[in-house]
């Protein structure tokens, strides 16, 4: 009978095509590790050691500017690969790695994971599958940042969101919840806190969406993804 380890390595993407004795092979160099809120998984420069698979919660993934100002590029979820550029390069972290509420990560030390490549091939192809997305998350955020308005980037940001939740309220209105703060989302749509405040008023006084602290709906998705210029 697999272990629970295995079990869960199985349903993610990774590792999702491999024989129950592949599974049981990765799941023993793997680690379990708590990552409680607001604690760093890793930090920009540290040393690329190791690769991780989240097991529960959320990790942002932030690069800091000269002046301190902190900017997301993405939040992680269940399933997720992070940390793997560095395990392949040897390069130190590109950015840092940040709970943004209680998580559960499995760890696989660098030497392992090489070692686990060399004998399983087939996961190449698939950490290629998950670079190849990774690197377009980033090209459509650069190219968010780059060309969009304020307003175009905090759309872009409550559709996204309600995509990836992939949940409807009753009458079929895309919803989401998030443990992120205000300034987070700000963060992540290169605006102030107060910028995003003042969008986001403005969006629930045109009745394209409604806000009750941490729960969002979408109430015209066609109005809000037309402002996303």
């Amino acid at each position: 009978m697999p272990s629970s380890v295995a079990t869960f390595l199985g349903t993610t993407h990774l590792f999702a095509d491999l024989e129950a004795g592949e599974l049981e092979a990765v799941a023993a160099i793997c680690r379990k590790r708590p990552v409680p809120k607001g604690s760093i998984l890793f930090y920009e420069e540290d040393p690329g050691n190791a690769c991780y698979v989240l097991i529960r919660g959320k990790i942002k993934i932030v690069v800091n500017s000269g002046d301190g100002r902190e900017h997301i590029l993405g939040i992680l979820g269940p399933q997720d690969l992070l940390g793997e550029m560095s395990l392949i390069d040897g390069k130190p972290r590109s950015a840092s790695a940040v709970a943004v509420e209680d998580s559960e990560v499995l760890t696989l030390p660098r030497e392992d994971f090489g070692n686990l490549l060399r004998e399983v091939p087939d996961i190449v192809h698939k950490l290629l599958v998950v670079l190849t997305r990774r690197l377009r998350a980033t090209d459509a955020h650069v190219e968010s940042l780059a060309f969009l308005s304020a307003p175009g980037r905090v759309a872009r940001l409550m559709l996204h969101l309600a995509d990836e939740s992939g949940e409807r309220t009753p009458e079929g209105k895309p919803r989401f919840t998030t443990r992120m703060t205000r300034q987070e989302m700000a963060n992540i749509t290169g605006t102030s806190r107060e910028t995003f405040t003042r969008i986001m008023t403005e969006y629930q006084e045109r009745q394209l969406l409604t806000v009750d602290r941490q729960h969002f709906v979408i109430e015209n998705s066609v109005k809000l993804r037309a402002l996303i210029v």
